[in-house]
């Protein structure tokens, strides 16, 4: 009898718990309030879902795109993970992860804010849905700055206001020898890493006015620390001792809550009249190939991209969600942070995501600190990069 009643105890413990069709596993690397906001869109699902769950495993970002190369051939990785689209065309070119063209429809196409789709498709494949964006704007502390600069020129004047090098005050700080930050600079002028054909640009002349000018900004102008890296654009903006930084939505989280500030537009070139186009960083939510289960994963995708998660992680993780519905929303609409990046979405450029664009960031990244931290003259610094560019690109496709 005990036997009995212990069996139909159990019995009636099973059938209680929950039971999914399927388990989609998800990685992610968010932070902060990206991540709560991240796990409230997913526990909404799971408490409205019968047959499908998701299940979220945060993965620190130096490891990430190196733990999904070594992961997926090996049947250990996720069914779906959330990353920028830079590393896109070697994970289909390797056949890591899934097209999802099978799965769309012109409707959901429509859906995001463009490019931001675009800068998820490789091979006129796409291979991901696009939760969010990113690209620098101006961030300023609005006890220094009043207004915020319209030009550079405005930029430079203002900032020679703030600065007292002997104070360790500053008007301007980036992190201006990472090339990444200096696409902005790089693209307005006119220079792009790659032509139509796929060939590096790194020397062309509008790249090397480009350096001419990140150069100008770091030693004429007298408005900028010494080399520069994120922590020291961190510590100064806190501790009020710069007026002005150039930066994205993820060093928001990273603001002393006591500094007051604003975000604007990067100012237009004063030089060619041009708007500064920054590198657009497009996250999507992409498949593996290896997803246990794809019509499941398709559906989780689309709900994480959803109008709904969309407004969850604009209002709750201060996200720029790529979803166009979600800036209809009166709140959002309203917001002045968010609005300012969605308007400098429309003068950006998408990260190259070809399998080539690997082989650019080590040889810019020495042509940057030569121009910035060496002085060297732009075209000695630019005519190495480029030979090196082009030499590993020639390889790789031999």
């Amino acid at each position: 009898m005990k036997k009995l009643l212990a069996f139909v105890a159990a019995a009636v413990t099973c059938l209680s718990l929950p039971v999914f069709a399927a388990d989609v596993v998800l990685w992610h690397a968010y932070r902060a309030g990206e991540r709560k906001a991240l796990e409230k869109v997913v526990e909404s699902f799971n408490s409205s879902q019968k047959d499908v769950r998701i299940q979220l495993l945060a993965v620190p970002y130096d490891a990430f795109a190196d733990k999904i190369t070594a992961a997926i051939p090996r049947g250990r990785g996720p069914d779906l993970f959330i990353f920028a689209q830079d590393r896109l065309g070697d994970w289909a070119a390797s056949e890591l992860i899934e097209p999802l063209d099978f799965w769309l429809d012109e409707e959901l196409e429509q859906a995001f804010l463009p490019p931001t789709l675009e800068a998820l498709t490789y091979d006129d494949a796409v291979f991901g849905l696009p939760i969010a964006f990113k690209m620098v704007a101006l961030i300023y502390n609005k006890q220094l700055v009043e207004t915020p600069p319209k030009t550079t020129d405005e930029l430079v004047a203002l900032g020679k206001k703030l600065t007292d090098a002997k104070a360790e005050k500053f008007g301007l700080a980036y992190e201006n020898a990472n090339f990444w930050y200096h696409g902005a600079w790089m693209q307005g002028f006119g220079g792009r890493v790659f032509d139509g054909k796929g060939k590096p640009t790194l020397d062309t002349p509008s790249v090397v006015q480009s350096l001419a000018f990140a150069q100008e900004l770091a030693h004429a102008s007298g408005i900028m620390p010494q080399e520069i890296s994120s922590t020291l654009v961190t510590t100064l903006f806190n501790r009020g001792k710069v007026g002005m930084v150039i930066n994205g939505p993820w060093f928001l989280g990273e603001i002393d809550p006591s500094v007051k500030y604003a975000v604007a537009p990067l100012p237009t070139i004063s030089k060619n009249g041009e708007a500064p186009r920054p590198f657009l960083t497009a996250e999507g939510v992409i498949m593996s190939a290896r997803a246990k289960d794809k019509k499941a994963a398709f559906e989780v995708m689309k709900h994480l991209t959803s109008v709904e998660a969309g407004l969850v992680m604009a209002k709750d993780g201060r996200q720029t969600t790529a979803r166009r519905e979600v800036y209809e929303d009166p709140a959002v609409k309203k917001d002045p942070v968010l609005s300012v990046f969605l308007s400098q979405l429309a003068k950006s450029v998408p990260t190259p995501n070809t399998p080539a664009m690997r082989m650019v960031w080590t040889p810019a990244t020495t042509m940057m600190n030569k121009v910035i931290n060496g002085k060297v003259a732009p075209e000695a610094a630019a005519a190495p990069a480029q030979a090196e560019v082009s030499e590993l690109v020639a390889g790789a496709r031999r």
